[in-house]
């Protein structure tokens, strides 16, 4: 959208590509332990009360400590990124709505 006439355009594109290299990893993080913390939570309702953790297996917070496992780790963060890479693919508009075109 900009010209790419002069140096300072050029520098201030190149600080939006490393912006969005290094927040975007820092945006993926929560989503996979959120995600990972739903899909335990589902898995662990199926359960019965007989079989859930165990008052010794509590973090500092009351919650159930579990470590991810390296296939589920890249399963969730291939997921999550998939989803990312479509949505910026195939939508054009964000705008929630009826879109009228103007000619």
């Amino acid at each position: 959208m900009y010209p790419s006439t002069t140096l300072f355009i050029a520098i201030g594109q190149f600080a939006i590509v490393i912006l969005v290299m290094f927040s975007y990893p820092l945006q993926v993080h929560p989503c996979r332990n959120c995600l990972d913390k739903v899909f335990s939570a589902s898995s662990k309702a199926l359960m019965s009360a007989a079989d859930q953790t165990d008052e010794g297996e509590l973090d500092g917070h009351g919650h159930a400590a579990s470590d991810m496992s390296g296939v589920k780790h890249i399963l969730i963060t291939g997921g999550v990124v998939t989803c990312g890479f479509a949505v910026a693919y195939f939508v054009n508009d964000l705008q929630m709505g009826e879109h009228r075109d103007t000619p």
